[in-house]
């Protein structure tokens, strides 16, 4: 079954300073993997999309220069779930970021973590309207406020031209 497998590394050059001496450098770097899986396929017309996939995503920054340093997502969906909508997605996903502990900003938490579900309508075939909710635990505003839990609620538009 069919996967997309990336790894990549990036390099900001900009002039940043540490955290912990304020000093000006152009060294912040990362990396990042990216994979997304077809785990079912509802049949083996290679063309049809139709079935359950997973992804995964990790990535990594320098804690000297970045409030957030690392980053992982997980999360499954569905093409084709419901008779006669074979191009609408329904997903869900978790995903956490860690915070630098040489940041100077307070937070309260060592992380924040969020999990989202969505349903991706294709309405068209230049539109897509995807309504999500999300649960975010842990929210922190980076100046040492405790912030409860939260729900979000969005909806997104892609049209393609």
């Amino acid at each position: 079954m069919t996967g997309t497998y990336r790894l990549g590394i990036w390099v900001d050059g900009q002039d940043k300073a540490r955290f912990s001496n304020g000093q000006v450098h152009r060294d912040d770097t990362g990396f990042y993997t990216s994979c997304d899986q077809m785990l079912y396929k509802e049949n083996s017309n290679p063309e049809d999309t139709q079935g359950l996939g997973g992804f995964f995503r990790y990535g990594w920054a320098d804690s000297r220069y970045n409030s957030i340093t690392d980053f992982f997502s997980i999360g499954l969906q569905y093409q084709g779930l419901f008779q006669g909508r074979d191009d609408d997605i329904l997903g869900i996903g978790y995903s956490t970021g860690f915070f630098s502990n040489k940041d100077a900003s307070n937070y309260t938490e060592d992380y924040e973590s969020l999990i989202e579900a969505y349903y991706n309508f294709k309405v068209s075939p230049w539109l897509k309207i995807s309504p999500s909710i999300q649960y975010v635990t842990n929210p922190s505003d980076g100046a040492g406020t405790k912030t409860s839990d939260a729900v979000i609620v969005g909806l997104r538009l892609a049209m393609t031209f």
